[in-house]
């Protein structure tokens, strides 16, 4: 019941999973990922060929007009005029029923042109999916079309609490209430779970998550941890990295503890990355160990390297989209300081060492690449990097100063320790001098 993690894919922090790591927290949920994804888009504005006339150019033209004239188009997101209401829930048998539910999935949001349209739209598909579940629910349903209805309308639920429907969280607390006395132990502690983490992605300050880590940590003691669990417990440890590193640590080393309890293989794997992750986290003021080749399958010296110098260590991959965009900017910060003693060293995560030397053939990068012998450096798995890119800084004593040096974090430090960047003019673009006047 992967879909019922939407609520991890909501709100994103700027980074890539990698493939392995998306392949184990691979969530779905078609319309938490296009709520995500849209808000990241500007809504559409209207254009104008060049020569085109205007609407009142052309109904103003002397020419005779013998086109009807054209209906008025339905708002964004309205239906036609005699098109059946999508969210009109119908009478039906349990079977028909579902099937309306997955034909609400399937739903596109036609002529949405703003995320308060989007929200609206998929604030009434998840309210008429909800419904359409509770008339299976009280019909006569099989064993099989019960289990699809409660999650449908968990996952309804789910959806609207995140959309801020006020009537949402006390609804999911009396359906979990009902699975639980219905001996529905599982799905009851599913809904529960995914409750908790939409509860504390809604508090504002550490000491508030703080004092709601607790009441989580309480709830994953009282059962077995399985892969749900498992889930909730890296959703808030993975948004706890980036934000509050020091509450992290704290979260982390009791996650770990729970998952190496777990009787499931994949969580003491995962409890091995916690603890990696836990490694770099308590980095800062601490140095760092680098292993690696260079491209041209040289062993790299990081004591040697690092030498007098402030290092910003990327570890990034081909594959990921914000790493490719902070390219440019970091060259730009590359070329304003080197000259004063600023290196980088990009560590990469690509399976494929064919594609990263393709990738910088095209795309040629100033600064050290790492790779393994047979695949990515070990320094990936030893501090436990799942998020890409994450980009560390070092200073010139060898000590980590920061564990998220992205952007105007990265330019800030930079300024505080080699002073404000000097842009080089590039010759071929900088105006030619005047040669001084003969005497």
């Amino acid at each position: 019941m992967q879909w019922f993690w939407l609520a991890i894919v909501i709100g994103g922090l700027g980074w890539s999973l990698s493939e392995p790591e998306s392949q184990m927290w691979q969530t779905s949920g078609a319309f938490g990922g296009q709520l995500a994804r849209f808000a990241e888009q500007q809504p559409p504005t209207p254009s104008q060929q060049p020569g085109e006339k205007s609407p009142q150019e052309k109904s103003s033209s002397k020419e005779p007009q013998n086109t009807p004239p054209e209906k008025p188009s339905p708002k964004p997101g309205e239906k036609e005029k005699g098109e059946p209401d999508p969210f009109q829930v119908p009478e039906g048998s349990p079977e028909e029923l579902l099937k309306y539910i997955e034909s609400l999935r399937q739903l596109e949001a036609k002529g949405i042109t703003s995320r308060e349209q989007l929200i609206e739209f998929l604030r009434k598909l998840h309210k008429a999916m909800v419904e359409a579940a509770d008339k299976v629910l009280a019909g006569k349903p099989t064993p099989e079309q019960w289990e699809q209805a409660a999650q449908a309308k968990a996952q309804g639920l789910i959806m609207l609490l995140q959309l801020g429907d006020p009537a949402a969280e006390e609804q999911l607390n009396k359906f979990a209430d009902q699975l639980q006395k219905g001996g529905k132990k599982d799905l009851a502690r599913q809904v529960r779970g995914i409750l908790l983490l939409v509860q504390w992605r809604e508090l504002p300050g550490q000491e508030e998550k703080k004092k709601h880590l607790n009441k989580i940590l309480q709830f994953l003691g009282e059962e077995p941890i399985g892969q749900a669990e498992l889930r909730l417990m890296a959703s808030i440890g993975h948004e706890l990295e980036y934000r509050m590193p020091e509450l992290a640590v704290q979260a982390y080393r009791q996650f770990s503890q729970l998952a190496a309890k777990s009787n499931l293989p994949v969580a003491q794997q995962i409890a091995k990355r916690w603890e990696a992750v836990i490694r770099r986290l308590e980095l800062l003021g601490k140095p760092i160990e680098i292993k690696g080749y260079t491209l041209d399958g040289k062993e790299f010296d990081w004591e040697k390297f690092r030498q007098g110098k402030v290092v910003l260590i990327d570890f990034w991959a081909t594959w990921c989209g914000w790493c490719i965009k902070e390219i440019p900017e970091l060259k730009r910060l590359y070329e304003a300081y080197r000259d004063r003693g600023f290196e980088i060293v990009g560590i990469s995560g690509d399976q494929n060492r064919e594609e990263l030397e393709k990738f910088l053939q095209n795309t040629p990068i100033p600064w050290t690449i790492l790779y393994g012998k047979d695949g990515p450096s070990p320094t990936i798995e030893y501090y436990g990097i799942s998020a890409w890119p994450t980009m560390l800084l070092v200073g010139k004593d060898g000590n980590v100063i920061s564990l998220n040096a992205r952007g105007e974090k990265l330019r800030e430090e930079l300024h505080r320790l080699l002073g404000p960047a000097e842009e080089k003019q590039d010759p071929k673009t900088a105006p030619e001098k005047t040669p001084p006047a003969k005497q």
